[in-house]
C-alpha cells in the first residue's frame, strides 16, 4: 500500500534538513546511533583524561578532597562510556543489517539472525558453530558476522574491568601559600668531630632502639621494598652467608627540626607538613661482601666479659666495607674472649655502604610526626665519606668506658658526665646474638641489621647540621662550638638550595595503572573506529538510496518492512513458516534455513495532491 508523505513537524528548526520523516537525510535509527555513538566518544575521552589526571574534573572541591569520591568519578564516567559504547554497538550492527536488507538481492536469513539484536550470546554461538553443519551446508559468513557480534559485545564488559583494575588514589600534599617558609637544615655533610662534642648527650639519643634506626618512619623510607622479595633475602639481607643483598634507605630530618620554623598561629587544623627541597641521605647497603679492599681499621670494644671486633675500610666508587665479629657465647661465659684468638677469623656480620644526597619533597604527619610520602627530585650526589672520618667518630659512639671520669672540663654543667651506656649495650646485643647463632644460623641477620643501623646512625647525628649549629642567642657556654649560627640560632639559617617549609592541606588524585590504561584505550578506541567507519558507511548509503527506514522496534521492522524468500524469489507461505517451527532438530533447522533470504518491502510514495484529492472524493 502506498504510504504518505510525512510533513515537517513545527517545532523542527529551519536549519534542519527534513524530508519525508527524515532528519538530515537520515532515518532516525541512524541519528540515535550517531549519538550514542557521540556520547560514547565523548564519554571515553573523559574516562582518559581522568585517569591520566589531566582532566579539570579532579580540581573540584567535590573530587580532590573525598578518597571515595576520587573513585566513584572514575566508575561514573567509565559507566557511562562503556554504557554508550554498548549503545553504539547495537545501532551499527542495526544500520548494517538494514543497508544489506536494502540491497536489490537482499541478504541471507542466518546473516540475517547473526546481525539481528533479539539473538542473544547462546544463539550466536550456535550460529557460528553451525550446529555441526559442514561449511557447504552453513557457509563461513554468518559464522563470522556471529564470531565479531559476541567480540563486539564482550568488549563492553572487558573494558569495565580494564579501567578499574589496577587503580589507586595517591595523597597529595599541597602547600599552603601564606606558610611557607625557608628550612634551615637538611641531611649535611659528615662531620666526626660532632661525636666528641655529644657527651652526655649520647645517653638521651641512643639506646636499644637503634637497630630499627632505618626502619623508624620519623626519618627513614625504604627506597626498594621490591628487593625484600627477593629470593634469598629478608628486608634486604641475605638469609644465608652465600647471599648478597640490596637495600636502599631514604633518610631525612625528622619532624621537630622541620616543624621549628614554623609559626604556631597558622597550624589551621592541618594535619601535613610540606618540606620542600629538603637535602636526604641516600643508604644504598650491600651485605655479605669480602672486606679485602685495603686493610681494615680495626678495633675491640669490651663490656664486661663481652667482646666484638669492628673493623671499616674504604673501597672503590666511594664505598664503605664494615665487618663485625663477636666473641661467641661460650667463651663469653669461660672469660676466654682475649686468651683465645680463633673466633676473630670468622667471617661475622659485613656490608658494603654507598652514601650519597639528593633533594626531595618530604610530607609529614604534624601529629606522629612519620613520614607520609616522599618525591626525590635529583640524582643522587656522592657524599665523600672516608672510612678514617667514620672510625674517629666510631668509637666516640661506641665507647664503653670513660676514661675522663675524672676531668671536671668533660661535663655537662647539669647532666654530668656521659655514661657511655649505649656501648654496653651494643655489645651486650652482639653477645644474645652469638647466642642466638649457635641453634640458628638465620639470627645474623640482626647483627648484619645492627651494624647497617650503627653505621647510618653514625652519619646522621655527626653531621654539619642540628647538633653542630643549634646554638641559641646568647648561650655562653664555653663547651659549645662557635660557629656562624651562634649569635642568630640554627634555624633561622636560610638553605642555599632554596629549601622550604610550610603546612599543607591533604588531596586525592586518582592514579590508574599506565599498562591498563593503554589496553583500555587500544580497546576502546578501535571499538568505536570500526563502529564510526560502518556508520559512516552505512549512512552514505542511506543517503544515496533513500530507503531504509528502521524504527526503534526491530521486531516490528521484521514484520512490517521485510519480506522472507526462496533462492528463487518465492516468498516463504504461511504454511512453511509454521511447518518451520515444528523443527525441533538444531541441524535440520539450520538446513531449513539456509537458502532463505530476506528482502525490504518496496512501497511507492505519494504525495500530498493525491491524498488531498482523495480525501475530498471520500468526503
Amino acid at each position: 500500500m502506498p504510504r504518505p508523505k510525512r510533513q515537517r513537524p513545527a517545532w523542527l528548526p529551519t536549519w534542519i534538513p527534513f524530508k519525508d520523516g527524515r532528519y538530515l537525510g537520515l532515518a532516525r535509527q541512524t541519528i540515535l546511533a550517531w549519538t550514542s555513538a557521540f556520547l560514547a566518544v565523548s564519554f571515553f575521552a573523559l574516562t582518559v583524561l581522568y585517569a591520566a589526571g589531566r582532566s579539570k574534573i579532579s580540581q573540584l572541591e567535590f573530587v580532590r578532597y573525598s578518597r571515595s569520591n576520587t573513585i566513584l568519578i572514575l566508575r561514573i564516567l567509565s559507566e557511562a562510556a562503556a554504557l554508550f559504547l554498548a549503545s553504539t554497538i547495537h545501532a551499527t550492527f542495526d544500520v548494517v543489517q538494514w543497508v544489506l536488507i536494502s540491497h536489490p538481492d537482499g541478504m541471507r536469513l542466518p546473516d540475517f539472525l547473526a546481525l539481528q539484536s533479539s539473538t542473544g550470546p547462546l544463539g550466536l554461538i550456535l550460529l557460528a558453530s553451525g550446529h555441526g553443519l559442514p561449511p557447504e551446508q552453513w557457509p563461513l559468513k554468518p559464522r563470522m558476522l556471529s564470531l565479531i557480534r559476541l567480540l563486539a559485545e564482550l568488549t563492553v564488559p572487558v573494558v569495565g574491568v580494564l579501567v578499574m583494575s589496577v587503580v589507586n588514589v595517591r595523597t597529595l600534599y599541597v602547600p599552603e601559600p601564606e606558610t611557607i617558609r625557608p628550612f634551615a637544615i637538611g641531611m649535611e655533610p659528615f662531620n666526626s668531630t660532632v661525636a666528641s662534642q655529644l657527651g652526655v648527650i649520647q645517653d638521651l639519643l641512643f639506646n636499644i632502639d637503634y637497630v630499627t634506626f632505618l626502619t623508624n618512619p620519623l626519618h627513614a623510607v625504604n627506597l626498594a621494598p621490591e628487593l625484600e622479595e627477593v629470593s634469598g633475602c629478608i628486608k634486604g639481607m641475605g638469609i644465608t652467608r652465600k647471599n648478597s643483598c640490596v637495600r636502599r634507605i631514604l633518610v631525612a630530618q625528622e619532624l621537630q627540626n622541620v616543624y621549628a620554623g614554623l609559626p604556631l598561629s597558622s597550624t589551621g587544623g592541618r594535619t601535613a607538613i610540606l618540606s620542600q627541597h629538603q637535602q636526604v641521605y641516600h643508604l644504598e647497603y650491600r651485605d655479605n661482601i669480602n672486606v679485602t679492599s685495603s686493610p681494615p681499621t680495626c678495633r675491640f670494644f669490651l663490656a664486661g666479659p663481652t667482646e666484638y671486633r669492628l673493623c671499616v675500610t674504604d673501597a672503590e666508587d666511594g664505598w664503605l666495607h664494615a665487618s663485625a665479629v663477636t666473641c661467641p657465647a661460650d667463651l663469653v661465659q669461660r672469660g676466654g674472649c682475649r686468651e683465645s684468638t680463633h673466633w676473630q677469623s670468622d667471617p661475622g656480620f659485613s656490608t658494603a655502604l654507598k652514601p650519597s644526597f639528593f633533594q626531595a619533597t618530604i610530607s609529614y604527619d604534624r601529629i606522629s610526626g612519620a613520614i607520609l610520602s616522599h618525591e626525590i627530585e635529583s640524582e643522587p650526589v656522592p657524599a665523600n665519606v672516608t672510612a678514617s672520618a667514620v672510625w674517629s667518630a666510631l668509637p666516640l659512639l661506641l665507647n664503653t668506658t670513660d676514661p675522663n671520669r675524672g676531668n671536671r672540663s668533660s661535663a655537662n654543667p647539669i647532666l654530668g658526665h656521659a655514661t657511655h651506656f649505649f656501648g654496653r649495650l651494643v655489645a651486650a646485643q652482639f653477645y644474645r646474638m652469638s647466642k642466638v647463632m649457635t641453634v640458628q644460623d638465620e639470627a645474623r641477620l640482626k647483627g648484619v641489621n645492627a651494624l647497617q643501623c650503627l653505621l647510618a646512625i653514625t652519619l646522621f647525628f655527626c653531621q654539619n647540621g642540628v647538633l653542630s649549629n643549634a646554638v641559641l642567642a646568647g648561650n655562653t657556654t664555653a663547651t659549645l662550638n662557635r660557629s656562624d649560627n651562634y649569635r642568630t640560632g640554627a634555624f633561622e639559617r636560610v638553605d642555599p638550595k632554596g629549601a622550604t617549609v610550610a603546612l599543607a592541606e591533604t588531596q586525592y588524585k586518582i592514579h590508574v595503572g599506565r599498562g591498563t590504561l593503554i589496553a583500555y584505550m587500544v580497546v576502546s578506541g578501535v571499538t568505536l573506529l570500526i563502529c564510526l567507519s560502518a556508520l559512516l558507511v552505512g549512512s552514505l548509503l542511506e543517503l544515496i538510496r533513500f530507503d531504509a527506514e528502521p524504527t526503534l522496534f526491530p521486531s516490528l521492522d521484521f514484520f512490517t518492512q521485510v519480506r522472507v524468500e526462496h533462492s528463487n524469489g518465492k516468498v516463504v507461505t504461511a504454511h512453511e513458516r509454521t511447518e518451520m517451527a515444528w523443527i525441533y532438530n538444531g541441524k535440520e533447522l539450520f538446513k531449513s534455513i539456509s537458502g532463505l533470504r530476506v528482502k525490504r518491502r518496496k512501497r511507492k510514495m505519494r504525495g500530498n495532491e493525491e491524498l488531498e484529492l482523495r480525501s475530498a472524493g471520500e468526503g
